[in-house]
């Protein structure tokens, strides 16, 4: 079987001590993927860790911050010699209407969402070239493919994820790295019940959300297949893309949309309390 070949490949995820990026911990766990777990939450890490059949390389770090990035990268090669494959998982949101948000959430947002991305596939590419390919991944949201009111900030970073990925796939081609894009509609994890709590946007409860395991396996899928984008579920993003090829539809629908998400956001509220 073609997963077979996973077996004992490095592999670092970024944001591991979160939802998703535990269940890619597992997921890869279970093929015998060695695991470097990095986040800024060590105790996070240090739970999933028990939680795995092998021991994996913890260490600490804030992408945000180059220099833990290049000590991240560091200290996986010097420890196994290669990387053949980058998880980035991490993201944040901070919910609000442009005009009511701060200098410093938009900072923050951009430094966490965008820019600590590139630190790690930036850093990572020179080992993937030395060892002949890799696979980068990147989970993403279906708010790097339509518009998502009162996350005006964080949908601009996964917009400028997609095209950053998209770029970098053709890039780096000639070198046998493949860069994915994942983009899961809303996921259940303990960043939903915020957006919830925060005044998040309607939109994100219109669906009922995926559990972070399903998103776990379309990184998977991403590697096995060389796939350059997955959409979490296919339909969902399969309808988005296709109806933002019309813009002004857009403006039309989007009350409408966003009346129906509200509904189902106090639902979602109510079955917290």
């Amino acid at each position: 079987m073609k997963e077979n070949y996973l077996k004992d490949k490095i592999a670092i995820i970024t944001g591991a001590a979160g939802g998703i990026g535990r269940e890619i911990a597992k997921l890869f766990d279970i093929y015998g993927i060695k695991l470097i777990l990095t986040d800024i939450n060590e105790e996070g890490l240090r739970v999933i860790a028990n939680e795995l059949s092998q021991e994996p390389l913890i260490i600490p770090c804030d992408i945000t911050k180059i220099e833990q990035v290049k000590n991240l990268i560091s200290q996986t090669n010097s420890k196994y010699g290669t990387v053949d494959i980058l998880i980035n998982t991490v993201g944040i949101i901070i919910p609000a209407l442009f005009e009511n948000t701060n200098y410093s959430d938009i900072e923050k947002q951009i430094n966490v969402n965008l820019l600590g991305i590139i630190h790690c596939t930036k850093e990572i590419i020179p080992i993937m070239k030395d060892a002949g390919g890799g696979n980068i991944v990147t989970i993403s949201s279906l708010a790097g493919i339509v518009p998502e009111t009162y996350s005006s900030i964080y949908t601009a970073t996964k917009f400028a994820l997609r095209g950053f990925d998209l770029t970098l796939n053709l890039e780096l081609k000639k070198h046998n790295i493949t860069v994915s894009t994942i983009f899961p509609d809303s996921v259940d994890t303990s960043m939903l019940e915020y957006e919830a709590k925060h005044g998040g946007s309607p939109l994100t409860f219109l669906s009922d959300p995926v559990n972070p395991e399903r998103v776990a396996k379309a990184a998977l899928k991403a590697i096995l297949k060389n796939k350059v984008e997955i959409c979490v579920p296919h339909f969902q993003g399969t309808l988005s893309k296709f109806i933002m090829c019309f813009p002004k539809r857009v403006q039309k629908m989007w009350p409408k949309l966003e009346k129906k998400g509200e509904k189902r956001k106090q639902e979602f509220l109510r079955n917290l309390n």
